[in-house]
């Protein structure tokens, strides 16, 4: 008795789908093809992210599917790793990254950003602002000072 219940319970658990690995086949931001086991080919398979997060996932990549209730035409993925483009961070840190070599890395100094920055809005700091020459106090001091012979200093200093 007990043997046909263990084949019974092998049986369905036989049917259960498990969490798998899988490899991207066509990218996108929502919906992917994915090659799992053997080759399988998985159409139009979820692609769960973090609210305020939204990356595209580019072919290749390594990622994590669960299939819901154990059903392969209901899977989701829910983790991705191995693209092109991969920063190691050290402890405590945090890079947000793409493809293209741009990054917003928040280590241990402070926050460094690679790329060009584009703002759509006031750009404010409480500290200096400082480009390859000097900071804009610098430059700012260097005009308020400035005289053109006997001329006096600017009337109105920056």
């Amino acid at each position: 008795m007990i043997g046909s219940m263990q084949r019974q319970i092998a049986r369905g658990l036989g049917q259960v789908r498990l969490a798998f690995i899988g490899v991207v086949a066509r990218g996108s931001s929502k919906l992917l093809q994915l090659t799992g086991v053997s080759d399988e080919v998985l159409d139009e398979v979820e692609l769960i992210q973090q609210v305020g997060f939204s990356s595209y996932i580019p072919e290749g990549s390594r990622l994590v599917v669960i299939p819901l209730q154990g059903k392969t035409s209901r899977s989701i993925v829910v983790a991705t790793d191995g693209a092109p483009i991969l920063i190691n961070v050290s402890e405590g840190e945090t890079c947000i990254y793409d493809q293209f070599g741009h990054s917003v890395w928040l280590k241990k100094d402070g926050t460094h950003i690679t790329g060009d920055l584009f703002v759509d809005g006031k750009v404010q700091a409480t500290g200096d602002v400082i480009d390859k020459k000097s900071s804009m106090q610098e430059m700012r001091g260097t005009y308020n000072s400035h005289k053109h012979g006997n001329s006096p200093t600017p009337d109105k200093p920056m």
